[in-house]
């Protein structure tokens, strides 16, 4: 090949890069203009969370307070109905939706005592009922434990036990961990690529595979903050902190919630996605040691209970709504009696 046609070649290669990377670029910016933070920006100590509130308080009335795994758009189609008989809000965890990047490691205990300065700061004021999903569930747990005072009742919406990969068949708790590496890994390129905007364009013609676990609704709002440098970053914080996690919730050894209401949603058809990967003894033995594990979460308040949710998935939240619609109805109207 001549010189000629290599520094043709090279002068094209670097065209198309700046194409992509200036149109990758001019998308990140307008959504980020097209989507700006649904709610308030809070001060919690140098750097600013996102809370959004909808629904109007009243009294002898808790707030509810919601906990997601990843993204507070995960809770749309809950979040719209509740507000119609409660106040209701949902936050972004720092560095993640529109919140600011906050200090690592991201681990329960540092993410509830933000919960809290929020709410502090925020003016939104106890008694709450916390909901939370997947992890979530452990950080409300943490929360109630750590300040007592301020929660009435719980849901718990297919919520991590920190006992589950201590006691999972060691064919899946050794997948839950290879799939944790792999993610991190991928999302550790995908980041350098995505601070300059060459991966944007692939990002937002697959985003409805890429957010599946979000309403479609708002899926494309989903986008605008998964573009953002510190969500990526924080994701990856946060799958690596986990196993802290789960050591720092069984430190806590929380053994009871009282007499709160407390509801216990629990995914039956989550299984699915396993095979071909373990052993059907193995898918069989999960299955169990799930149930098992989900009854005691139930059972940390005389007043709690286990509802199994089919045809649904692990995101409850977004595939079968009205379940943890009717779950937090049935919460306050209890606590209103």
């Amino acid at each position: 090949m001549s010189v000629k046609a290599i520094l043709i070649g090279g002068g094209l290669f670097l065209l198309l890069f700046g194409w992509l990377c200036f149109t990758g670029n001019r998308i990140k910016e307008g959504l980020k203009q097209k989507y700006p933070p649904l709610g308030q920006m809070v001060d919690v100590g140098g750097y600013r969370l996102h809370i959004n509130c909808q629904g109007h308080y009243e009294e002898n009335t808790p707030t509810i307070v919601m906990e997601a795994a990843e993204f507070s758009l995960s809770w749309a189609l809950v979040q719209s109905e509740v507000a119609g008989f409660t106040r209701v809000c949902t936050y972004d965890r720092a560095g993640l939706g529109w919140s600011e990047a906050g200090p690592d490691p991201r681990t329960a205990t540092n993410i509830v005592k933000e919960l809290h300065t929020l709410l502090e700061q925020s003016g939104v004021e106890p008694p709450y009922v916390l909901v939370g999903h997947s992890k979530g569930g452990m950080y409300v747990r943490m929360y109630a434990h750590e300040y007592p005072g301020e929660v009435v009742g719980v849901v718990l919406v297919d919520s991590s036990h920190e006992e589950q990969e201590l006691r999972f068949p060691e064919a899946i708790t050794e997948l839950n961990q290879k799939g944790r590496k792999q993610t991190t890994g991928l999302l550790n390129i995908v980041r350098p690529l995505n601070s300059i905007g060459l991966v944007t364009p692939i990002l937002k013609n697959n985003s409805n595979v890429l957010l599946s676990t979000l309403p479609e609704s708002v899926r494309e709002m989903g986008l605008a903050v998964a573009l953002k440098d510190t969500f990526l970053k924080t994701v990856v914080a946060e799958t690596e902190a986990l196993e802290d996690t789960f050591a720092q919730v069984r430190e806590a050894k929380i053994t009871t919630l009282g007499e709160m209401p407390l509801i216990v949603l629990t995914a039956v058809d989550q299984f699915d996605t396993l095979e071909g990967q373990v052993s059907a003894e193995d898918v069989e033995q999960l299955k169990k040691i799930v149930y098992e594990l989900q009854v005691e979460l139930s059972g940390l308040s005389s007043n709690g209970k286990l509802v199994l949710v089919e045809g649904s998935g692990h995101h409850i939240q977004v595939e079968r709504p009205e379940v943890v619609i009717d779950a937090i109805r049935e919460v306050v109207e209890t606590l209103r009696r």
